[in-house]
């Protein structure tokens, strides 16, 4: 079962923000931790509380300072490429939520018009319609009946692949003729010899001998 997303907004309650903060501090704590050992990559962390003097640290104040150090030297163009301010990240959650939101509105949007086109073709008449939501179900109307066409274009094609002749393959009649004939030929109880027995006797008998 997958966590609900808490709701970003202040906690006007004073002992349950306090609350929060601690536990959620622990977590992020635990968390570079994991990152650092896991994937073996520098970090370092520094929050402070509203209820303390100091800052908390990790791992600890010398090498935060020379991470920071570090950060420092890398030119401004790439440290601020990755770089995201809170404004930044509020900004990229806001546009990711109006993208869901719009197509959200297309998709209802699409359903109100088969619903409407669903109950034309069951004898509702049109005049409910105004001029926008007969211009988008026209619309509408269009692009299916585009993709129809479309698919039944396809579909005649790939019959007439398929019922296509190889080229150079004799018909199937032909072929089964000539196989006949030769095993008629291969079974038959006869020999031309036999043939020309049968018809003008023997050969042999039949030639005359020449004169001396």
């Amino acid at each position: 079962m997958s966590r609900r997303k808490p709701k970003l907004a202040f906690i006007e309650n004073d002992s349950s923000r306090k609350a929060t903060f601690r536990k959620r501090r622990t977590g992020f704590m635990k968390k570079i931790y994991e990152i650092n050992k896991l994937c073996d990559v520098p970090t370092c962390a520094i929050m402070y509380s509203p209820d303390l003097p100091q800052p908390d640290v990790w791992p600890d104040p010398s090498e935060v300072r020379r991470l920071i150090e570090l950060l420092k030297n890398v030119p401004e163009k790439e440290r601020n490429k990755k770089m995201v301010t809170h404004g930044m990240f509020l900004k990229q959650r806001i546009e990711k939520v109006q993208e869901k939101l719009n197509k959200l509105k297309k998709e209802n949007r699409e359903k109100e018009l088969r619903m409407a086109m669903s109950q034309c073709l069951a004898g509702k008449h049109l005049n409910g319609l105004d001029f926008t939501n007969l211009h988008e179900m026209g619309w509408m109307i269009d692009e299916k009946l585009k993709d129809i066409a479309v698919t039944k274009s396809r579909k005649e094609n790939e019959l007439a692949e398929i019922n296509q002749p190889l080229v150079g393959q004799p018909p199937a009649h032909a072929a089964s003729a000539n196989e006949n004939t030769q095993d008629a030929i291969q079974l038959a109880p006869w020999s031309v010899g036999d043939v020309l027995t049968s018809k003008f006797g023997d050969v042999d008998d039949q030639i005359m001998p020449l004169g001396d």
